[in-house]
């Protein structure tokens, strides 16, 4: 009995002199890790750069910047715990950034499976590929902007003038990753020079690994397919009305509608895709008269070449690579369910025949004429 008695004794002791704050910190003592970024080292090594927020308003800088080489994302924020007084969490992760090299060479795939099983780590995390390293994009000064925390969150979340990005969060491309049908895409940022990065295209994935890009105005397209309504303006070439030169127009589009039509036959696959498309046109640099129904006549039919140009050009490239960032299979699994697979869809793709035709309508010319 009495060795029972001394043992609950100790056992009060150490409960009683436990640091609180060793078990559970409070908030004052947590750093949130705004930006993860990931670096190529070697195929089992990556280079981790976090960016954490300075709450106090006297500090010399608005957010910490830590830098160090691990095998996976949590063990980098054990590490650079060591480095700071403050005790990380990704709990308010916001944007995870990946080289270009790191996502062609080694895939993101382990580190967001990894990140995605963290209950502390949320679904709605942005994601993007860098020119260059995450390193040099999170070491900018970028003078007039917010602190690089907001910057890359407010550049990342959707608007209309950068609507041909998918925009791709860590549950986004899961899903595109593991399903049957689609693969990822995510946005492509680079750093213009120490004041500004930009969005600059659009990073196609086969699984998880980078394989190609594309340019904005064909994404806005491929957009448009996906069943986005409202695009982003889009510069038009248009032959002149002599026919020596292109003229330059610029339309702001007031809606669009996709139509994929899929014989569903793996043996011999037919697609057809119509692209309903209004705009008004709010630039002009061309001699046409556009207050004239034939001249306006005139120009939809060239816009509807351009963009059916921009359409099979986009798609015909993904056939070559082997990826399907629209998500077309879904219009021949429906008939073809027993033993489909994301690979020979892939395989069905490559060789099908595919048509588009695209319907432009210009709603307005505003005071242009």
């Amino acid at each position: 009995m009495r060795y029972v008695t001394v043992n609950l004794l100790l056992l009060w002791i150490l409960i009683g002199c436990a640091d609180p704050n060793l078990e559970r910190p409070v908030i004052e003592d947590l750093g949130m890790v705004g930006v993860m970024g990931f670096d190529y080292v070697d195929e089992e090594s990556v280079k981790v750069s976090v960016t954490v927020p300075q709450p106090a308003q006297d500090a010399q800088e608005q957010v910490q910047r830590f830098t160090t080489v691990v095998d996976s994302p949590h063990q980098a924020i054990m590490d650079i715990s060591t480095l700071t007084e403050k005790t990380l969490t990704p709990a308010q992760l916001r944007v995870l950034l990946f080289s270009e090299e790191y996502a062609r060479k080694v895939g993101l795939w382990s580190v967001l499976q990894n990140l995605y099983r963290d209950p502390q780590v949320g679904s709605n995390i942005f994601i993007a590929v860098v020119k260059g390293t995450v390193e040099e994009v999170l070491t900018g000064t970028y003078k007039d902007k917010p602190e690089i925390n907001i910057y890359l969150t407010e550049l990342l979340t959707p608007r209309t003038m950068t609507a041909f990005s998918p925009f791709t969060n860590l549950h986004s491309f899961i899903n595109r990753k593991t399903d049957e049908v689609s693969d990822p895409s995510t946005p492509y940022l680079e750093k213009m020079d120490e004041d500004s990065i930009k969005l600059t295209k659009v990073a196609l994935f086969k699984e998880d690994k980078m394989v190609n890009s594309i340019e904005p105005e064909e994404a806005k397209l491929i957009e448009a397919m996906k069943g986005k309504k409202k695009l982003p303006d889009m510069t038009i070439k248009v032959p002149s009305a002599d026919g020596k030169e292109e003229e330059l127009l610029i339309m702001k589009f007031v809606n669009t509608n996709v139509n994929v039509t899929a014989n569903g036959d793996l043996n011999n696959p037919e697609i057809f895709i119509h692209l309903y498309v209004r705009g008004s046109i709010i630039d002009y640099n061309g001699t046409r008269y556009l207050a004239s129904q034939d001249n306006r006549t005139i120009v939809e039919e060239h816009a509807s070449k351009y963009f059916e140009g921009k359409v099979i050009s986009a798609i015909r490239h993904f056939q070559d690579i082997g990826v399907d960032p629209v998500g077309i299979g879904d219009y021949f699994r429906l008939k073809n369910a027993r033993g489909w697979s994301k690979e020979k869809w892939i395989e069905t793709f490559k060789r099908a025949e595919i048509t588009t035709h695209v319907e432009t309508r210009i709603v307005s010319t505003g005071t242009i004429r």
